[in-house]
């Protein structure tokens, strides 16, 4: 045959061979630990997918300068990527590329140099098949909806490991950039690669082809590192081998990839086995003295009074607030207010359960904890003390599930509240002052490849009555880029120093299972108005009802010009880490319509994909919202201060369709009302107090104890 009716570099059949034949071979060291992300945006090799994913809650952070020679030549390459195992077997990330010759233009001028700026959306999805001898099965697509699509493939991927090997073999039917007959293709054909471990070491050795051009790298894996929450470097160096641009002429090039994996959430066995292995232990278990028995001969046994005593002055000891302690027949009842432990109530009930349980006084039989906010009770939740007290020393959890209890407590009236200040609930905290930043930006428009408005907002708050709280919030810009100065494209997105709100806002309960929280004062510096929401808490299950709404009047036109914004919705909860929200609602723009939400919890990250329409404009998108500032923060004082309980920040994208065909910036169509006061956030943990969800934190609960109380335990 002639040799020049075939190219130069292998073609994509032979590779498929030879790493076939290398996954044949009988090997018995073992693959280094761990998943490399690939440059197009998910885990897998150098530039091809595998058919591994992240593990459930598993965050991979990425960035590198690798670019297809197939788009042209550009002085700029930059892949930046995000992704999230949000389900098991299932990873979503999200990629943004700019491959440009940007060089310095006047701020706020159109780009005229060409490239490529591009936001896009890959998922995966491994199925669920595990059969001995089959190895892992995934299908994917990259480059999903949005407008300009450049990376757009749907493949199918097989891969396994044989002893130090690695490999994956698919199929890709990539589409040409921007539609365009001959445009680029990023992923189209059979692909396939191997990666190899080096001896004992944590390194590895990559060769593959994408279907068009062939790759060699170095990949090496860090240890897991406790200090930066058990995640993991990866970095990646690659060179590539007959690689070639559209006109077909040389573009081999040398490209690096570094990649953070951080798993969000921490495992129960995890959190048990760190306090068997680090915790001191709790001294031994013995038999607690009945109510009205003699003591021994010679022996002193402290009162009720005295083990209540030490009870409260260990509760306010943790930093909590409005401590009362007391008892009900049989029943140790204690009240508190937490607002040091923030990142989860669960850690406060963990460090009131278990110094409940140590301390209570002989003969009770339950502890019963009344978590209390700006003095309203929002949760009440008992256990029985002898199986909590076993359970804070073997970390058995199905018996301590078995006796968790929820409710009103009965008799309330009734308690015995201790004499002197263990009964008094004296308040220790007047003035409470949150730091929170706030971040405006745009990202990959055709005048920056992000542009950028950066403040600190400082959030004073006093609790007034039960029930009511004044805050006050004042923002502080701290820097910006170009664009977003006075004047300029994206002069909107610049945060505004000053006083932004000052507002008095009252929460009740109409009903045991009907939570409202109102608000009214000046809002987002020139608006007078006012904002609420109410919760209803069904009585069949776990799944709640939400009204939410605000109402502005904008002083600072020469006409007063009014902002209404309404949303009603049902959230279900499909178990307490997965949640779908669905309703209707007019927007701030006016425009009005459907919106649904799906949300997974990993520990106290939250991460949230939406979709939202409102007139002739969809938007979809992903929020990640997570606690800013210490687990443990700034205990209860005349003044405290501290972090943040819930930063959201988000990224969304208009989807085209054929009589709306422009991905424009528009930062205010489609905005759902957005409350100064998330009565979520701040009184009732986030939305996270069904029963459920709190018998899925027992082993946290447990954990916090060990870390925040133990040695309050005389």
């Amino acid at each position: 045959m002639s040799a020049g009716l075939y190219p130069r570099r292998p073609p994509a059949a032979r590779w498929a061979t030879t790493v076939l034949g290398l996954a044949l071979c009988q090997v018995t060291a073992v693959q280094a630990q761990g998943l490399g992300v690939a440059s197009l945006g998910a885990t897998g090799g150098l530039t091809i997918p595998s058919a591994y994913v992240l593990g459930s809650g598993d965050l991979a952070l990425s960035l590198g300068n690798y670019q297809d020679p197939k788009f042209g030549k550009l002085d700029r390459q930059r892949n930046f990527s995000m992704g999230i195992g949000l389900l098991p077997r299932v990873e979503l990330f999200g990629r943004f590329a700019e491959y440009s010759n940007r060089f310095a233009i006047s701020p706020g001028a159109f780009n005229l140099t060409g490239g490529i700026s591009d936001i896009s959306a890959n998922l995966k999805w491994q199925l669920p098949i595990e059969l001995r001898g089959l190895p892992r099965l995934a299908v994917g697509a990259t480059d999903i909806g949005g407008g300009a699509v450049l990376f757009s493939s749907k493949y199918a991927v097989a891969s396994d490991e044989y002893g130090p090997l690695r490999w994956s073999l698919g199929y890709a039917r990539g589409k040409p950039a921007l539609g365009q007959a001959k445009g680029a293709k990023a992923l189209d054909g059979v692909f396939g690669g191997a990666e190899f471990k080096l001896g004992s070491s944590r390194a590895t050795l990559l060769a593959e082809t994408d279907g068009t051009q062939r790759h060699a790298g170095l990949r090496y894996y860090s240890e897991v590192l406790p200090w930066l929450g058990d995640a993991q470097l990866v970095g990646t160096l690659q060179r590539s081998f007959g690689a070639t641009n559209l006109a077909g002429r040389a573009a081999d090039a040398t490209s690096f990839n570094v990649s953070l994996i951080v798993p969000l959430g921490t495992a129960d066995k995890t959190r048990q086995a760190r306090v068997d292995a680090d915790a001191k232990p709790l001294p031994s278990l013995a038999p607690m003295v009945q109510a009205g028995a003699a003591p021994a001969t010679g022996v002193m046994v402290a009162t009720a009074q005295d083990r209540l005593d030490d009870l409260a002055r260990a509760l306010r000891a943790t930093g909590l607030d409005r401590v009362r302690v007391g008892t009900l027949g049989d029943q140790l009842v204690v009240e508190y207010e937490n607002h040091r432990y923030l990142h989860n109530e669960a850690d406060a009930l963990g460090v009131v359960l278990g110094l409940a349980a140590e301390y209570a006084p002989a003969g009770t039989v339950r502890a019963h904890a009344i978590t209390r906010k700006a003095g309203l009770v929002v949760s009440e939740t008992s256990v029985e003390v002898a199986a909590y007290r076993s359970f804070l020393r073997d970390g058995d959890a199905a018996r301590v599930q078995d006796t968790l209890g929820f409710g009103r407590l009965p008799g309330y009236a009734a308690v015995q509240w201790a004499a002197g200040e263990a009964g008094a609930g004296r308040r220790r905290t007047w003035l409470r002052m949150e730091l929170k930043p706030l971040l405006n930006y745009t990202l990959g428009t055709e005048y920056g490849a992000f542009d950028y408005s950066l403040a600190a907002q400082v959030r004073s708050t006093v609790g007034l009555w039960k029930g009511a709280e004044v805050y006050a919030d004042v923002v502080q810009r701290l820097a910006h880029s170009d664009n977003v100065e006075p004047g300029r494209v994206f002069a909107s997105s610049l945060h505004r120093n000053g006083l932004k709100t000052v507002a008095l806002q009252q929460s009740f309960w109409l009903g045991p299972r009907l939570f409202t929280s109102v608000g009214a004062g000046r809002y987002n510096y020139d608006d007078r108005g006012a904002e609420g929401e109410s919760i209803m808490f069904l009585p069949w299950n776990d799944d709640t009802l939400h009204l939410k709404g605000s109402y502005m009047r904008h002083q600072a036109d020469v006409l007063p010009r009014i902002e209404e914004a309404y949303a009603a919705s049902y959230r279900w909860r499909f178990n307490p880490q997965t949640w779908i929200e669905a309703g209707y609602q007019q927007y701030t723009d006016r425009s009005t319509g459907p919106a649904l939400t799906f949300t997974r919890w990993f520990s106290d990250v939250a991460v949230q994909l939406f979709a939202r329409k409102g007139g002739n404009n969809t938007f979809v998108g992903l929020e990640l919202s997570l606690p800013l500032g210490p687990r443990q923060a700034m205990g209860a004082g005349p003044l405290q201060i501290t972090g943040t309980p819930r930063y959201a920040q988000s990224i969304r994208t208009r989807l085209t369709t054929g009589g709306n065909t422009g991905n424009f910036v528009d930062d205010a169509a489609v905005r759902p009302v957005n409350l100064n006061y998330k009565p979520e956030v701040e009184l009732l943990n986030s939305g996270r107090i069904a029963p459920d969800y709190i018998k899925s934190q027992v082993q946290r609960m447990r954990e916090s104890f060990y870390l925040y109380a133990r040695e309050k335990i005389n």
